[in-house]
């Protein structure tokens, strides 16, 4: 097999779609023609990237591997075939992506007079999203948590929101920097966070590359340096033992929403878990070892099963509040709104300086506290308040799950004074 078959009309080479996966991934042919034109088409053949030769586009001599031979001679044959097929073309038909693509579908996939199915962006996305839930619930060596997939369908529906908004007709062929900025502006105009808006942008940006890899798009120009994620240090806020405190004794029995989804954050805070964790928690992850009762946790983000001490004031608050049982679940998008009307009835209102960005412009304004208070941001408040009680960091990550300490301390937010007292108590500064 030579290692590139050049024709009057491009280049064809072969390449694997995931150079860095684990296990098996596609092999995909590759068909650079003009000054930027390019196809990308599945072969339908997988291997794992230890047994790919890349220098010779072909599967390594591997004694456990049966199929070789006949995919490396099928490998061989699909560019030698399409490459005599270019040259059958008119002039402007080498050209036409349309056509190029057709004769792919037919050589590779064996279908005559075949025309490439072409799938709307829209439709394409939903069946990304789909086969993306299917591998996180069938697939054990991918893993994509339910989390991720709900952020891609966030996106997708954004996208949705604003096609209908502004009558955009968004299909692949219109994703390029008009678009970019248009769709910027709309979230902006949503009142979305900078770091939300390039959560999305990043999402959008996944699924157009799959979409290049599956031979559905073959508009490039989201891959302009102008076509990015913008992010930027959030204003991560954690509440401190008085304001926990103060959220605890509040009274909101007028209010059983606010009071339901306080009671919910506060076994996220004594628990130093996701919200995707605690929201939920049932009678049956509460054991007990050696006379101490523990909640069993399996993270859904992580896989990683862990087991927190219960706390006083949690059991105390299953007993009074919810008859010994943890409460119920809540919608998380309700715990976000609910958690800052009990924030404000607790009086957590210290003004704190945020970034808002408006019609692409920056500036600072001062907001309440309590406005910023997420489910989030008991987990954050946990990890905060027990590295500043002395609590080791080790014993902190083994609750929170957290992998390194680097990750850790970058996740804390506590304010140089208060990282300077701590370390006055030292033994170094005490002798």
């Amino acid at each position: 097999m030579t290692k590139v078959i050049n024709s009057t009309s491009g280049t064809v080479k072969y390449r694997l779609k995931d150079t860095k996966a684990r296990n098996e991934t596609s092999i995909v042919l590759d068909y650079s023609f003009g000054r930027k034109n390019r196809i990308k088409f599945s072969t339908g053949y997988k291997v794992n990237p230890k047994n790919w030769d890349k220098a010779n586009q072909r599967i390594r001599a591997v004694s456990t591997i049966k199929n070789r031979e006949k995919v490396n001679s099928d490998l061989q044959h699909f560019s030698s075939e399409f490459t005599k097929s270019i040259t059958e073309l008119e002039e402007g038909q080498k050209d036409d992506k349309n056509i190029l693509k057709a004769l792919l579908q037919k050589i590779i996939r064996g279908a005559e007079n075949s025309q490439i199915e072409l799938k709307s962006f829209f439709n394409y996305a939903d069946e990304f999203i789909s086969r993306k839930e299917n591998q996180s619930k069938n697939i054990r060596n991918v893993k994509l948590s339910p989390i991720t997939v709900r952020s891609y369908k966030q996106t997708v529906n954004r996208l949705k929101d604003f096609d209908k908004e502004l009558k955009y007709q968004l299909d692949f062929n219109k994703i390029d920097l008009k678009f970019y900025y248009a769709f910027v502006q709309h979230l902006e105009q949503k009142n979305y966070s900078t770091n939300t808006i390039g959560k999305h942008i990043k999402n959008l940006k996944t699924i157009l590359n799959a979409a290049t890899e599956d031979g559905f798009n073959t508009n490039f120009k989201y891959k302009h340096r102008d076509f990015k994620a913008v992010s930027k240090e959030s204003v991560s806020i954690y509440l401190t033992e008085p304001e926990i405190d103060a959220l605890y004794d509040v009274d909101l029995s007028k209010n059983k929403d606010w009071e339901l989804a306080r009671d919910i954050f506060l076994v996220g805070y004594y628990t130093g878990q996701r919200v995707s964790d605690y929201n939920g928690l049932n009678e049956n992850q509460i054991k007990e070892f050696d006379g101490i009762e523990v909640i069993e946790f399996n993270q859904k983000k992580t896989g990683k099963k862990l087991y927190v001490p219960m706390h006083p004031r949690l059991k105390e608050l299953f007993k009074v509040r919810h008859n010994g049982s943890p409460p119920r679940e809540l919608n998380a998008p309700d715990i976000n709104e609910y958690i800052k009307e009990a924030g404000r009835i607790a009086k957590i209102d210290d003004e704190i300086i945020v970034e808002k960005v408006t019609d692409c412009k920056v500036q600072n304004v001062n907001v309440p506290k309590y406005s910023l208070i997420m489910s989030h941001t008991a987990r954050r408040s946990f990890c905060t308040n027990a590295y500043l009680a002395k609590m080791p960091v080790i014993d902190i990550m083994a609750i929170s799950g957290h992998s390194t300490e680097r990750e850790f301390y970058k996740y804390i937010k506590i304010t140089p004074k208060e990282r300077a007292v701590k370390i006055s108590e030292s033994s170094f500064f005490k002798n």
